[in-house]
């Protein structure tokens, strides 16, 4: 019997966790709907998995809970950090809906990789979708997105995938919970490593060295003895310490930056909607 569904995520910018967290809240009330009634629901940020140094903590799931799991896209891809979490996750046999979100760019290979990764880690993914959120590195792209109309198909994504959840959940017979197909994800497993801008946060004057960038950074790109700047060897641009930052100091500075942010908001001003697979 199912007893919980919990939103994983990780989400640097905070916008993969709104669209997670959205979804993780609909599917359980069309779950309680049916056969579900005491079905409750609860958030795990990923980021967990990497704040205990020395330690390799893991998660193990049971069929006896839905995970809704969300991923940022960088780049076509799933971040290698997310690759990594992802492996400390056990499935043993829950089911899964595999979310991606990205800057109305192109999702690329990226909800194919989480797809398979979930599988082969022992989830049954029941759906996936990739969702546009507004672009954490040039935010006049996709802003403010998700918007009513994301909504209005987040919640058509969560009634039909939990439609389909029902038939596999709420029925002791077997015979008549029917086989889990694959999904018809476009994409592969790429052989190399995802590429990355070549433009790294780094901060102003109005930095006042208090830390918090290199607390959050989730790659440990900040040294802090040199708080102001970025390892570009292991930076992921995801913004993280940007969205942190409590005077508004770090962002994407210099000619390069501006360039880049110019190009590709012409690039990428056209509305994309969002897919999914079920």
């Amino acid at each position: 019997m199912i007893k919980n569904v919990v939103g994983m995520y990780f989400s640097p910018s905070g916008e993969t966790a709104k669209i997670t967290k959205k979804i993780t809240i609909e599917i359980t009330d069309n779950m309680r709907d049916s056969c579900l009634d005491d079905l409750g629901y609860s958030f795990y940020d990923m980021l967990e998995l990497t704040k205990h140094p020395g330690i390799s903590p893991s998660i193990d799931c049971s069929e006896e809970t839905i995970v809704i799991m969300g991923m940022p896209v960088m780049s076509g891809r799933i971040p290698e950090i997310c690759k990594e979490m992802l492996a400390k996750v056990n499935g043993n046999g829950a089911y899964m809906i595999a979310l991606v979100a990205y800057g109305n760019n192109s999702y690329g290979d990226a909800l194919y990789e989480l797809y398979t990764y979930a599988g082969e880690q022992g989830f049954n993914v029941i759906s996936a979708a990739a969702f546009i959120a507004q672009h954490s590195m040039f935010p006049k792209i996709a802003e403010h997105r998700p918007d009513e109309n994301d909504i209005k198909k987040m919640l058509e994504f969560s009634r039909i995938s939990a439609k389909k959840l029902k038939r596999f959940v709420c029925t002791d017979i077997d015979s008549m919970r029917g086989r889990l197909a694959p999904l018809a994800i476009s994409g592969s497993i790429p052989k190399r490593k995802p590429v990355s801008l070549p433009i790294h946060p780094t901060a102003n004057s109005m930095c006042i060295d208090c830390g918090t960038c290199a607390e959050v950074c989730p790659v440990g790109a900040i040294d802090s003895k040199n708080l102001r700047k970025s390892d570009p060897k292991k930076c992921i641009s995801c913004t993280a310490c940007i969205k942190a930052c409590p005077q508004d100091a770090r962002g994407f500075y210099g000619s390069l930056a501006k360039a880049t942010r110019i190009a590709r908001e012409k690039l990428h001003f056209k509305r994309k909607d969002p897919e999914w697979f079920i």
